[in-house]
Formats: C-alpha cells, sequence, structure tokens
C-alpha cells in the first residue's frame, strides 16, 4: 500500500472517531430531565450531578414547601417554597438522574402570598410512575441548602393530539372548561363532547377531596379536533374552607407541543383569592387564553368519529 493511500486511511480514521466523538458528547448534553421528567418554566438545565448540600450553618435555609404529590403526563405542578435566607437560584432536579435545573431569584414567579412559585412543566412521556423530586437553594457564595424533596406519582390521564390540563396547591374544588369552535364546552357538566374531547379527570369535586388538583381534557385519536378558536377557563368553584390563595398553572399542547395562544400566556400562571369562589357551571370562570387549531387534513371536522 502506498503512502498516499496510508495517509487517506488515516484521515478517513481520525474523522470517524471525531465524529463518534461529537456523537457521545451531543448524547451526554441530552436534556433527560425535560424528555423523561420535566422542565422548569425560567430554568437553565445544567449536565450534571445534582450539588451537594453544603452543611454550613451559613447556607440558606427552606422553611417550607409545597407541590402536588400526584402529577399527570403533560400537565404541571405549581410548586412553592418560603425561605428567609438570601439566596441568587433555586436547584431543582430528580433523585438519582444526573443533571439539574437552576431558577434565578429574579426569575421565580411570586404568589400574591409572597411565596416563591416554581413552575415545572411534565413530559407526555413519563420514564417512571413515581420518583423524587428534591429542591435546593444556593446562595452568592456558592452554598447550598439541605434539599427537601416531594415523592410524585402518575395519575393516569390522557395526552392525546390536544390536552388542557391545570393543576393547583390547595385541596379546594378549581374547574378545568374548554370551549370548542362549535361553542360546546367542556366541563364537569359536560365531560364528554360531540367532538371526543373528554374530562378524564376530575379532582376535588363538590370539596370530596381526593388530593390529586389536577384536571384535563384530551382528544384521543378517534376523537374530531375542529378547526377554529378555542377558549380556556378556569373557574374557581369552591374553596372547601381553605383561607389561604389558591396557585394554579395551565398547559395546553396540540401534538405533543405547548401551544402559541393568540390571547392569554401558555403555560399560564395565576391565583385566586378565597373569595373569589363562585359555585360556577357553564360560561363561568376566568379566561385563561384562546388558541386557534388550523384546518388540517387529519383534524377537519368532516372526518367522523368511529363509534
Amino acid at each position: 500500500m502506498n503512502t498516499k493511500k496510508i495517509l487517506t486511511l488515516m484521515s478517513l480514521l481520525c474523522i470517524t472517531i471525531i465524529l463518534a466523538i461529537t456523537g457521545c458528547k451531543k448524547d451526554d448534553d441530552k436534556n433527560k430531565l425535560e424528555e423523561s421528567y420535566f422542565s422548569v418554566e425560567n430554568g437553565t438545565f445544567t449536565n450534571a450531578d445534582i450539588p451537594e448540600p453544603s452543611g454550613s450553618q451559613s447556607a440558606p435555609v427552606i422553611s417550607s414547601i409545597y407541590g402536588n404529590t400526584s402529577i399527570l403526563e403533560g400537565g404541571s405542578n405549581p410548586i412553592s417554597l418560603q425561605t428567609s435566607s438570601s439566596f441568587k437560584e433555586v436547584i431543582v432536579g430528580v433523585e438519582g438522574v444526573k443533571g439539574y435545573y437552576t431558577i434565578p431569584e429574579a426569575g421565580s414567579g411570586k404568589s400574591l402570598n409572597e411565596t416563591i412559585l416554581l413552575i415545572l412543566l411534565f413530559s407526555q412521556t413519563l420514564e417512571n410512575d413515581s420518583f423524587i423530586i428534591v429542591i435546593a437553594l444556593r446562595d452568592a457564595q456558592g452554598l447550598v441548602s439541605a434539599y427537601k424533596i416531594i415523592e410524585v406519582t402518575k395519575i393516569e390521564a390522557g395526552t392525546g393530539r390536544l390536552q388542557v390540563s391545570c393543576s393547583w396547591d390547595k385541596s379546594n374544588d378549581v374547574d378545568l372548561h374548554l370551549v370548542e369552535p362549535n361553542d360546546e364546552e367542556i366541563y364537569y357538566g359536560n365531560d364528554y363532547s360531540e367532538n371526543g374531547g373528554e374530562l378524564d379527570v376530575d379532582s376535588n369535586a363538590d370539596c370530596y377531596l381526593d388530593y390529586i388538583n389536577n384536571e384535563n381534557i384530551t382528544y384521543n385519536e378517534e376523537a374530531i379536533i375542529e378547526s377554529g378558536k378555542y377558549t380556556v377557563r378556569v373557574d374557581f368553584y369552591s374553596n372547601c374552607s381553605v383561607a389561604t390563595n389558591t396557585n394554579f398553572i395551565v398547559t395546553t399542547r396540540y401534538k405533543g407541543q405547548i401551544i402559541t395562544p393568540n390571547t392569554g400566556t401558555n403555560p399560564y400562571s395565576g391565583s385566586f383569592t378565597p373569595s373569589e369562589a363562585d359555585g360556577g357551571g357553564s360560561g363561568d370562570g376566568r379566561q385563561i387564553m384562546t388558541f386557534t387549531i388550523a384546518p388540517g387534513k387529519s383534524d377537519t371536522p368532516a372526518e367522523k368519529r368511529i363509534k
């Protein structure tokens, strides 16, 4: 074999090795948390082991934390924490899983009762039926607080081609409403539309508490998804004797992706005061967002659902 051929083969071998290394690096850089567990609104992902707590008395302290222990694929979780410590960022991850999110103090949402509110958005394909969320604070000196944990369990719910979900953080009755382009309203009083949209999770109805604190509307593969404008509303049906504010999150996904709404924001985070409970029904509630589904071959009203 002549020298030119040897050099050519060596070059090809080097290129193959570089591509293999690059491919491995891309795999390593994948955000497994987002693909298999959740993302965090305003969070930055770091592909490294979760930082160890500092163990210093000068480290920040989380005085209390609350989040739903029941979660839905494609849904959300409003996690609120309180601290009297100064801190630079919140750290959020999953126990035993590499990678974590950091959320700057300025990026943490504030609820009306001045707690720090984190917005977790769950994957539509959760890797495990239950797992442990870990949360800590890190200050400007790099000191990390002791971790607080929330063990969560998946509740069976549909994701489908179109999914609208609401989660909230108190044991009371919050109702999710979706108005289709044909003006039919899906809610607790009409949990299945003619097009096949279904309210398949209805939590804490009439204050018979199941503590799931989630509602979900889904359109399966047989449902008709009409083109046109949809309106999402959330009604505070009853405070169920809870005297503090209720934080809630609404997410809307179409074909697995977060929809860009015409009005409002997606995800949407808000809060109800106890006095806003109204025992509402059809047509009631706070308008959260509107969005439009463009005409599509597989979603036209002319296609009839197989019964």
